[in-house]
C-alpha cells in the first residue's frame, strides 16, 4: 500500500542513519512548516493550479506524518491514534449521517456540527491559539463571543463602529502617541475582522488576494516609470493594464 510505503520513508528519514536535518526536528520546530504548507495548499487552490496542488497536499501530509512519528518516538501517540480520534469525531459530529438526526441543507448540517462540538467542550471557556494568523484569531474570538450575546445588530452597525475607530485613530495620531496609535490600529483591524465574519469572508484569503493584486500593479507601475511617466500617470495606467490582464 502506498500510504504504508510513505510512512516507512518518513520513519527512515528520522532513523539513526537518516537525514541529519529531519532527525533534529521536534514538534515545536515543525510548527512554522505546518502553517507554511497549509498556506501553499490554499494558494494552489485559489490559483486553480491543480498540478501544483497535488504536490502541496503531499507536503502538508508529510508534516502530519512527521508529527505522528515524533509523537510516537516520545510515546505520546501514533498515526493509528490520530486515525481513531478523527474517525470517532467524524461519526460523533455527523449524527445526521451515522445516526437518526435529520438535516435539510448544508446550513443545518453545520449547525449540528457546532452543536455537537459545543457538547464536547461542555461549555468550558474557549482558548484561542496564538499560533493562528492574527486576523483569523480575531474572527474566531468574535465568532465565539457573538454566540454569547456580544454581537452587532447588523453589518451596518459594524461599519459605524469602524468609522468610529478610524476617527479615534485620527485623534490619537495628533497626539503622536505610538502606544495609542498601535492600540487604535489594532481596534480597526479587529473591527474589520468582525465585518469579515458577518460577511462570511476569510480575511487572510482576501488580504492575500489584494496583496497579490498590488504586487502585479506595482510591477507595471515600475515599468511605466522607467518610460518617463509620472507617479500618478504610471499608477493609473498600471491599474488599467492589470484590469485588462485579469479579464
Amino acid at each position: 500500500m502506498k500510504l504504508n510505503t510513505l510512512i516507512e520513508i518518513t520513519k527512515r528519514l528520522r532513523a539513526e542513519d537518516g537525514c541529519p536535518w529531519d532527525k533534529k526536528q521536534t514538534l515545536k520546530t515543525l510548527r512554522p512548516y505546518v502553517i507554511e504548507e497549509a498556506y501553499e495548499v490554499v494558494d494552489a487552490i485559489s490559483k486553480e493550479d491543480y498540478v501544483n496542488l497535488k504536490e502541496e497536499a503531499g507536503d502538508l501530509l508529510l508534516q502530519v506524518l512527521f508529527v505522528a512519528n515524533i509523537a510516537q518516538e516520545s510515546n505520546l501517540f501514533d498515526l493509528e491514534d490520530i486515525f481513531q480520534v478523527l474517525s470517532d469525531k467524524l461519526i460523533r459530529r455527523h449524527p445526521h449521517v451515522f445516526g437518526d438526526r435529520k438535516v435539510g441543507n448544508a446550513e443545518e448540517a453545520l449547525s449540528v456540527w457546532n452543536e455537537q462540538k459545543s457538547l464536547e467542550n461542555k461549555g468550558e471557556e474557549k482558548e484561542f491559539s496564538l499560533t493562528l494568523p492574527s486576523l483569523l484569531r480575531a474572527v474566531e474570538i468574535s465568532k465565539a463571543y457573538s454566540k454569547l450575546g456580544l454581537e452587532f445588530p447588523s453589518s451596518e452597525d459594524i461599519l459605524e463602529k469602524l468609522q468610529s475607530e478610524i476617527r479615534e485613530f485620527e485623534e490619537v495620531v495628533e497626539t503622536q502617541s505610538s502606544e495609542g496609535i498601535e492600540e487604535e490600529l489594532g481596534d480597526i483591524l479587529f473591527t474589520v475582522a468582525n465585518l469579515c465574519r458577518t460577511k462570511k469572508v476569510n480575511p487572510e484569503m482576501v488580504l492575500n488576494r489584494s496583496s497579490d493584486k498590488f504586487v502585479e500593479r506595482a510591477k507595471f507601475f515600475l515599468g511605466l516609470k522607467k518610460k518617463g511617466l509620472s507617479d500618478d500617470e504610471a499608477w493609473k495606467e498600471a491599474k488599467l493594464l492589470f484590469k485588462k490582464m485579469s479579464k
